[in-house]
């Protein structure tokens, strides 16, 4: 098992809930992080992407840092993390990504990858004059930008013909230094995501779910790869709560949701346009956390947190996003005493994902 983490990019945390969190996302901050994450030996840093809005319970201003652009700040800091950045089609064109990618590959020594969302906040897009298309459209064009990027990072004179992007004769240079390109990870849980995903993505990214929910999206997309043989990795989300006992676990699970921020959840539910992340999210606890990582279910003391995650290996889940209420204090923690227990885990070396 190998262990990504978020980066502090947004205001307000990651839990939309009132309890006090971790809120800060400025430069100096992020590069703590960033250090901490090195030196803990961890695989990646993904950077979500927001053009208005927060994630968690915060009522700062303080907005949202660029993902690509503080990626290419972060690496001069560090020597073996990788860094993921959230790419949202609609607002960046294909071959100014394959550019900026390019040359975030070289400033970090390789160490660069995208993870593509399809998009799922309408308002959001429509504030910013970007035509809101539906789900199917929106995967479409998701597919055309992958071949896009993938072409100009693997081919020179490439072309194109597609509905949403055509490229004639096209190279650009210098090339990733990642061959034969960056990672790719794709999120969402839908059918359409999954069949992007078996043509093009590295690794299949997962909303926090229980086992039983993640082993048919796993079966799913391994089946739709093999079709074109190839295989893909699986990661999962989930907010980590693991403290020496159960009991203390559960109680301040119990305390988060106890400080539920209501109206931002209610928000949250009211702005999101999806077919398969959220799906089967009913409780507060499941809106609670980003990305629906209590579901995931890692919280308890350390050994149950342990147990846990050898059960999402056992399923082929081979990378945890590690989600915590401070991380900075957290991390540590967690690589002190969940992570050794965990035996197949490996020091990141810097080598490609």
């Amino acid at each position: 098992m190998n262990y990504l983490t978020w980066g502090a990019n947004i205001n307000g945390g990651y839990l939309r809930s009132k309890i006090p969190q971790e809120t800060s996302n400025d430069v100096p901050y992020n590069i703590e992080l960033a250090q901490l994450a090195d030196n803990l030996g961890m695989e990646g840093i993904l950077y979500p992407i927001r053009y208005v809005g927060r994630i968690g319970g915060s009522n700062n201003t303080d907005g949202q840092f660029d993902p690509l652009t503080l990626i290419s700040a972060m690496a001069t800091h560090t020597s073996r993390i990788h860094f993921l950045a959230a790419i949202l089609p609609a607002f960046i064109h294909p071959v100014t990504l394959a550019k900026a990618g390019a040359t975030i590959d070289h400033i970090s020594n390789g160490r660069f990858h995208i993870n593509l969302v399809s998009g799922w906040f309408k308002s959001e897009q429509e504030a910013f004059g970007i035509d809101w298309i539906k789900h199917q459209e929106r995967y479409r064009r998701s597919d055309e930008f992958l071949q896009v990027v993938k072409g100009l990072w693997t081919e020179d004179n490439f072309s194109f013909d597609g509905k949403f992007y055509k490229i004639q004769d096209a190279s650009l240079h210098p090339k990733p230094l990642q061959k034969p390109y960056p990672a790719v990870y794709q999120g969402g849980n839908s059918t359409s995501s999954q069949q992007v995903a078996a043509k093009y993505a590295d690794v299949y990214f997962m909303n926090g779910a229980p086992i039983e929910e993640l082993k048919p999206q796993i079966d799913a997309v391994t089946k739709l790869a093999a079709e074109k043989n190839r295989t893909l990795s699986f990661a999962v989300a989930a907010y980590v709560i693991a403290r020496e006992t159960e009991e203390e676990a559960l109680t301040e699970y119990e305390e988060i949701l106890k400080h539920a921020d209501e109206a931002s959840i209610a928000q949250f539910q009211k702005s999101k346009e999806t077919q398969g992340m959220w799906k089967n999210a009913k409780t507060i606890s499941d809106f609670v956390a980003n990305n629906e990582g209590f579901r995931t279910g890692l919280i308890g003391s350390y050994e149950q947190v342990t147990e846990k995650i050898l059960e999402l290996e056992s399923i082929g889940v081979s990378k945890i996003l590690l989600a915590l209420r401070y991380p900075i204090k957290e991390l540590p923690l967690f690589f002190e005493h969940v992570v050794p227990k965990t035996v197949s885990f490996t020091f990141n070396t810097n080598e490609t994902l």
